[in-house]
């Protein structure tokens, strides 16, 4: 009797194990590096010219958003392909010819480092606002305006104007130097 019972707690025991090793195994997957227990991979590598390296992740893709996003987000802890997915709708100015999204993804990429965790965190919003204002001034100055219809003298908003900065090739002429600009005035206020 002994000998089985031996055997049932050795099985359970072996199965209980499996589950802490694919509990904590899954957990861990999901878990935010715990940087207090000196227990972090080593930060992502970041392109030496993060402007530089902007622009030809925006000529290899020809999404703007995408391309600021991708190139910050990793030191910030954001995985390039999330960070992928998550700007993927705002090029174009969202489709809509709004704001520019070389614009919009340096606004996510300010987020992503100084916004707000907790609901009373004040100082993060005002931190984070100052930067985003301070990114779209500069941004503007150079360029005159933060809307994709107005920075690239079509409607970005119709099909019929995207076919015309497709025809006129704005995507590469254009929007290179706006990818490029939200880069720099990115590494000026991070």
């Amino acid at each position: 009797m002994q000998g089985q019972n031996e055997e049932a707690f050795s099985g359970d025991r072996l199965r209980r194990d499996l589950l802490k090793f694919f509990l904590g195994a899954g957990l861990t997957a999901l878990a935010p590096p715990l940087s207090f227990l000196g227990c972090t991979a080593p930060p992502p590598e970041t392109p030496p010219n993060r402007p530089g390296y902007a622009v030809g992740r925006f000529l290899k893709s020809m999404n703007c958003s995408q391309a600021v996003l991708e190139t910050y987000g990793p030191a910030l802890g954001m995985p390039a392909l999330l960070a992928r997915r998550v700007a993927a709708a705002l090029a174009g100015g969202m489709g809509l010819g709004s704001e520019c999204g070389a614009v919009t993804g340096a606004i996510l990429v300010i987020g992503l480092k100084y916004g707000k965790t907790t609901d009373s965190d004040h100082q993060a919003d005002k931190a984070t606002f100052q930067r985003v204002a301070a990114l779209c001034r500069e941004f503007q100055t150079r360029h005159g305006h933060l809307g994709c219809s107005q920075l690239l003298g079509v409607d970005m908003g119709s099909p019929e104007g995207v076919q015309e900065d497709a025809k006129l090739g704005l995507f590469t002429k254009k929007c290179p130097e706006y990818v490029r600009s939200a880069a720099e005035i990115l590494d000026t206020i991070l």
